[in-house]
């Protein structure tokens, strides 16, 4: 089946469908039809890429950057992208303080060292 064949058919379906419609209707969807033929009629470019759910195309149409889909999708991908960053930070920041905590406390380097010490650490607090 070529595409005139096709749209033949498809020309049928659609007539055979709007015979219940009203007069007003009708005019709208032959105005339509009209519309849509007259496109057809200056195909595009096999050039050009067709962009799935954007609604445009790269070489034409909307513009590709200026979708605001596209730049809040930027914008959450960078804004996780420091806040994991900052988390980061954040952990070797509270270690290194913990550290440092440990190291000046008054406890002598020999009671870290002492296994005894090492055990009474890991008891769970009654």
């Amino acid at each position: 089946m070529n595409e005139t064949d096709f749209s033949k058919k498809i020309t049928g379906y659609l007539d055979h469908g709007t015979a219940k419609l009203r007069a007003g209707t009708a005019y709208k969807l032959q105005l339509a039809r009209q519309e849509a033929l007259s496109r057809v009629s200056h195909p595009r470019h096999a050039s050009e890429l067709a962009l799935a759910g954007a609604g445009g195309t790269l070489s034409g149409g909307r513009r590709f950057l200026g979708d605001a889909r596209i730049w809040l999708g930027v914008a959450l991908i960078v804004g996780g992208g420091l806040y994991y960053q900052w988390q980061s930070v954040q952990r070797v920041h509270d270690i290194e303080e913990m550290d440092a905590a440990i190291l000046t406390s008054d406890l002598p380097i020999e009671a870290y060292l002492d296994r005894g010490f090492q055990n009474w650490l890991k008891q769970p607090e009654p």
